[in-house]
C-alpha cells in the first residue's frame, strides 16, 4: 500500500480527512486498499453548461426575500456538459482501481446527473445491482407550475467488477428487514430532508440526511470495513461510518467543509441520538 501524500488533517481511529482534490489523492492509494465507497458527488446543477439565471427567481421578490428561496451555486458543481462526463468517468474509474473486486460502489445523484452515471458504468462493464429512490416528502415545491414537483433523489448501487463476474457482494438483507418492521426492504426511502438539528455545526447545500446514509452503510458494509468517500463534504458518510464501527477515508477540498466534518464527529454521542443507534 502507498502512503498517500495528500495535505492530512484528520485522523481518528479507522478515520483520515484530507483536504485535497480527489483526482490526485485517489492515485496516491493502493490497489483494491478500501472494501467499498459511498460519496456524493457533485451533480453540475449549478451550472450545467453555464445556463442562465433563473429568471422567474430573479424577478420575484417573494419567494427570492421572503421565502429565501436559493438555487445551489457553488464552484465546485459548475462544469460544462463535456467536462462533467469526464469528470465522472476519471473519478469512477480512479475509485474501481482502490477498491476491492466485488466491493460496493454507491453513488448518489439526481435527474441531472444520474443517468450519466448509469451510462458512464455501463460504458466501463462496472455491474449495476439496484437503484434506490429517496422520497423527500417535504421537497421544495415546484414554483414555476410547469411540471411536477422533483421530489426524489436517486442512489446507484454497483459491485466492483464486470456483470458477468461479480459475485459475493455485501448486502445484509436481515439487518434491512430488521430496520424495516420485519418486512422486506423495498428501494424507495421515504425520508424527510436533512433536519436542522444534523447541522449543528454547520451547513453544505447538498447534505444528506443521516437515516439514509445509515441505511447505506448498515445494508451495503460490514463492521471493520474500510469505505472511501472522494467527496465527503460535511462528513455525513465517515461520521454514520464511525457510529457503526467502520473506518472511512474521506476526501474534500473545501476547508470550511472538512472543518465542520471534523466537529461532527467529536460530538458523535449527539449525533447518535439523532439517529436513534
Amino acid at each position: 500500500t502507498l502512503k498517500p501524500k495528500g495535505n492530512l488533517k484528520f485522523k481518528d481511529r479507522n478515520l483520515e480527512f484530507y483536504l485535497d482534490d480527489s483526482l490526485s489523492l485517489l492515485d496516491e492509494f493502493g490497489e483494491n486498499e478500501f472494501d467499498a465507497c459511498i460519496t456524493d458527488p457533485p451533480y453540475n446543477i449549478s451550472g450545467y453548461d453555464h445556463k442562465k439565471e433563473i429568471g422567474w427567481l430573479k424577478s420575484n421578490d417573494y419567494w427570492a426575500e421572503q421565502k429565501k428561496f436559493t438555487k445551489i451555486s457553488e464552484d465546485w458543481d459548475k462544469f460544462s456538459n463535456k467536462d462533467y462526463v469526464k469528470f465522472t468517468k476519471d473519478w469512477i474509474q480512479k475509485i474501481t482501481r482502490v477498491v476491492k473486486k466485488n466491493g460496493n460502489i454507491i453513488i448518489f445523484g439526481s435527474m441531472h446527473n444520474i443517468f450519466t452515471i448509469g451510462e458512464i458504468l455501463n460504458e466501463l462493464e462496472i455491474r449495476i445491482v439496484n437503484s434506490i429512490i429517496w422520497y423527500k416528502r417535504n421537497a421544495f415545491p415546484n414554483i414555476t407550475q410547469r411540471m411536477f414537483c422533483e421530489s426524489t433523489e436517486y442512489i446507484i448501487w454497483a459491485v466492483n467488477n464486470n456483470p458477468q463476474k461479480a459475485k459475493n457482494w455485501t448486502f445484509n438483507y436481515n439487518i434491512m428487514k430488521e430496520l424495516n418492521n420485519g418486512k422486506q426492504m423495498r428501494n424507495m426511502w421515504d425520508v424527510p430532508l436533512t433536519p436542522l438539528r444534523e447541522k449543528k455545526h454547520g451547513k453544505h447545500p447538498a447534505q444528506k440526511p443521516l437515516e439514509v446514509i445509515k441505511r447505506l452503510i448498515l445494508g451495503c458494509t460490514n463492521p471493520q470495513d474500510n469505505i472511501i468517500d472522494p467527496f465527503m463534504g460535511v462528513g455525513s458518510i465517515p461520521l454514520a461510518a464511525d457510529i457503526y464501527e467502520r473506518g472511512c477515508t474521506g476526501i474534500e477540498r473545501n476547508e470550511e467543509y472538512l472543518k465542520i466534518a471534523m466537529g461532527r464527529i467529536k460530538d458523535k454521542e449527539y449525533y447518535k441520538r439523532c439517529i436513534g443507534y
